[in-house]
C-alpha cells in the first residue's frame, strides 16, 4: 500500500476551518495535501497534480460534488482514484446521486478524527487492490494478445492465394471462434474451409490448430475432400467438450473440372454469385449438421457441384454477421447481405461494403460474435500458376526395361477389390509411401495428377463402365458424379491392380506405373485419332486427362485392348 509522503490526498472544501481540519489529519498520517477552496479549482488541482485520493465537501462551491465526483472518474479512466464525499446529513436522494456519480464512500458530520484515518487507509487499500487487478489484467491481456498473434500465425500462414481469395476476419473477443484456410492440392484444386466453433474466446478456439493440421496435411497427401472432412468430424469429437461443435462450410474448387464442389455442414448458406451482374446463380443450404456431434458422420455427405464462369464469386461467411443486432434488437440479416455484396460487385470491394454495411446497422453497439466472410473469386486461370510445372526437358540415362538392376530401386503394389474399390482411395497411400522414400517435394504434384487420372480411369470407364458422354456439359457433371456414387454402392466384383516401380537417377528417380482393371477395356488409338482431330484449344470437358497425362510423362501406353495402362514418369528434386 502506498504510504507517507508518496501518497497525495486532494481536498475540496469551501469552508476554511474544515479545509484546515480535515488538512492536518490528513497530514499527520504522513500523506501530502492538495488543497483546494471550490469544485472549479479542484478540478485544475486534480489534472495537474493527479492525486491517489479525493475528499469532497457535498455543499463545495464552484462545481457541486456530484458533478465534481463524475468529472474526477472521467479524468482517472482506467486509473482507480477513490473519492469520498463528506457531508453532515444527506437524504436517500442524494446519496443515490452520489454513488451513481462514482463516490466510493461517504463520511457524515460530525466524526471522530479515528474513523477518519480508518477510512483514508481503506480507501488506500481498495487503490491498491484496484492497481494490482489492473497490472494483473494488463499482463493478461497483452499474453493473449501475442497468444493469439502467434495462434494466428500457426493457423493462417498456410494459407494460399491470398491476393484471390480475400480473408475478413474480426473477433469479439481476443481469441476468435472463427477460422479460414485454404490450401493448394496436388492435383492443382484448392481448397477453401471456413469453421465456426461453438461460442467464441479461447475456449472456443481450442480446436483450430488441430483442424488447421488436418486440413493441410490431408490436402497435401490428396485426400478427396469428403475423407478431409470425416478426418476432422472424428478429431472434433475426440477433441472437443460436449457442448462444442463446429460448423463447417468447404468448397473445392476443380480447375480441371471448371466447378466447385460445395460442403455445407451447419453453416449459413453458401452463396455464388454473377460478379459481373451481381445476380445469385446458387445457394447451397447446410445439409449435414455441424461436425464433432458423433464420431461418425450421421450420413453420406454428397455436395454440391457448382459449374463455374471466369466472373463468378462464392461467399463463406459465419453468421456473426447475419445476426449483428441494431439498437432495436433487428439482426443485419441475409437480405441486406445480398444487397450490399451486390453494391460491392459493383465498386470492386465486396468485404469493404459488407463491413461498412454492418457497422452502419449497428453503429457504436459492441460486436456479440466472431465476424468472418470469405470471397472467393472464382476464374481458376488465378489458380494454375500456383501448381508447380515440371518441365519435361529432364536428362535421364536409365532403362526402362531393366530397374530390376539398378542399385537403389524398389518396387511397390497393391490390389483392390469389391467394395474396397469404394472405401480405399488408394493415391494418398502411393504418395505417402513415395514421401517416406524419396522425401517431400513440390516435384511430388504432378505425379499426384498422374496417379489420380490413372485411377479414375480405370475405376470410373473400367470397372464401372461410366461414358465420358456424361460430363458433355457443366450440368453433367452433377449427373456423372451422382451416378458413379450409385455404382460405386452396388459394386461388389471386379478389381484394380497397382504396381509401382521406381529407379534413382543422379536428382531424382524415374518410376514405372502399371495400372490394371478388370474392366472391358479402352480403345486407346480411336482415342488418339479423334484427339488429333480436335482444336488445341479445345473446350471439350472430357478426354482433357489423358491428354494432360501424356504431357507429365515420357511413355504412356495401353496394353490388353486398354485395360491396362504403363505410364513412365520422370521427376528430379530440382523442379
Amino acid at each position: 500500500m502506498k504510504t507517507g509522503i508518496e501518497s497525495q490526498v486532494l481536498i475540496i472544501d469551501s469552508n476554511p476551518d474544515q479545509l484546515e481540519r480535515l488538512a492536518k489529519a490528513v497530514n499527520d498520517e504522513g500523506f501530502k495535501t492538495i488543497l483546494s477552496h471550490d469544485g472549479m479549482q479542484g478540478m485544475v488541482k486534480f489534472y495537474q497534480e493527479r492525486p491517489d485520493l479525493v475528499l469532497i465537501d457535498y455543499h463545495a462551491i464552484g462545481m457541486n460534488a456530484i458533478d465534481s465526483c463524475r468529472q474526477i472518474k472521467a479524468l482517472a479512466a482506467d486509473v482507480f482514484v477513490p473519492v469520498v464525499i463528506i457531508s453532515d446529513y444527506l437524504d436517500e436522494k442524494q446519496i443515490s446521486e452520489c454513488v451513481a456519480a462514482g463516490a466510493d464512500d461517504i463520511i457524515f458530520k460530525p466524526f471522530s478524527l479515528a474513523i477518519f484515518c480508518s477510512k483514508i487507509y481503506a480507501m488506500f487499500r481498495i487503490a491498491d487492490l484496484y492497481r494490482e487487478l489492473h497490472s494483473l489484467t494488463s499482463e493478461r491481456q497483452n499474453d493473449e494478445e501475442l497468444a493469439e498473434q502467434l495462434f494466428s500465425d500457426v493457423v493462417e500462414k498456410g494459407n494460399v492465394a491470398k491476393e484471390h481469395i480475400k480473408i475478413f476476419k474480426r473477433s469479439a473477443k481476443t481469441f476468435s471462434g472463427d477460422v479460414q484456410l485454404t490450401a493448394l492440392c496436388p492435383s492443382g484444386d484448392v481448397n477453401v474451409l471456413l469453421g465456426d466453433f461453438t461460442g467464441h474466446g479461447l475456449s472456443s478456439a481450442i480446436g483450430a490448430i488441430p483442424l488447421a493440421d488436418i486440413f493441410r496435411a490431408m490436402t497435401d497427401k490428396g485426400h478427396a475432400p469428403l475423407e478431409i472432412i470425416r478426418q476432422i468430424n472424428r478429431k472434433m469429437h475426440q477433441l472437443l467438450p460436449t457442448h462444442m461443435f463446429l460448423a463447417l462450410s468447404m468448397v473445392t474448387l476443380s480447375v480441371s473440372e471448371k466447378v466447385a464442389y460445395v460442403w455445407n455442414a451447419g453453416m449459413e448458406d453458401v452463396l455464388a454469385f454473377n460478379g459481373g451482374t451481381g445476380t445469385l446463380k446458387h445457394r447451397v443450404k447446410s445439409f449435414h449438421p455441424p461436425l464433432g456431434i458423433s464420431n461418425q458422420l450421421l450420413h453420406e455427405m454428397k455436395p454440391k457441384i457448382i459449374p463455374l464462369e471466369a466472373n463468378d464469386r462464392i461467399l463463406l461467411y459465419s453468421d456473426g454477421i447475419v445476426e449483428a443486432r441494431n439498437r432495436a434488437g433487428d439482426f443485419f440479416g441475409e437480405a441486406r447481405l445480398i444487397d450490399s455484396t451486390k453494391q460491392g460487385f459493383i465498386n470492386r470491394d465486396v468485404t469493404g461494403h459488407i463491413i461498412a454495411a454492418v457497422e452502419v446497422f449497428c453503429e457504436d453497439l459492441p460486436q456479440d460474435d466472431d465476424i468472418s466472410l470469405v470471397d472467393i473469386n472464382c476464374d481458376l486461370s488465378h489458380y494454375q500458376s500456383l501448381s508447380p510445372v515440371r518441365s519435361r526437358e529432364l536428362d535421364f540415362s536409365v532403362v526402362e526395361d531393366d530397374l530390376s538392376k539398378q542399385s537403389g530401386s524398389w518396387g511397390w503394389q497393391m490390389s483392390l477389390s469389391g467394395d474396397k474399390l469404394s472405401a480405399v482411395d488408394p493415391i494418398p497411400i502411393i504418395i505417402n509411401q513415395l514421401q517416406e522414400i524419396e522425401g517431400q517435394g513440390e516435384h511430388w504434384h504432378s505425379l499426384f495428377t498422374v496417379l489420380t487420372e490413372l485411377f479414375v480411369n480405370a475405376l470410373d470407364h473400367g470397372v464401372l463402365a461410366l461414358s465420358s458422354d456424361l460430363k458433355s456439359s457443366p450440368e453433367g457433371f452433377a449427373h456423372y458424379f451422382s451416378e458413379k456414387q450409385k455404382r460405386l454402392k452396388e459394386v461388389d466384383k471386379g478389381f484394380i491392380k497397382i504396381k509401382l516401380e521406381h529407379s534413382p537417377t543422379e536428382n531424382g528417380g524415374l518410376l514405372t506405373i502399371v495400372i490394371k482393371d478388370s474392366g472391358g477395356g479402352f480403345d486407346f488409338e480411336s482415342w488418339l485419332t479423334t484427339a488429333a482431330q480436335q482444336s488445341p484449344i479445345s473446350s471439350a470437358l472430357s478426354g482433357r486427362g489423358i491428354q494432360l497425362v501424356q504431357e507429365l510423362c515420357e511413355h504412356l501406353t495401353y496394353l490388353d485392348n486398354g485395360s491396362t495402362v504403363k505410364a513412365v514418369y520422370c521427376w528430379s528434386r530440382d523442379r
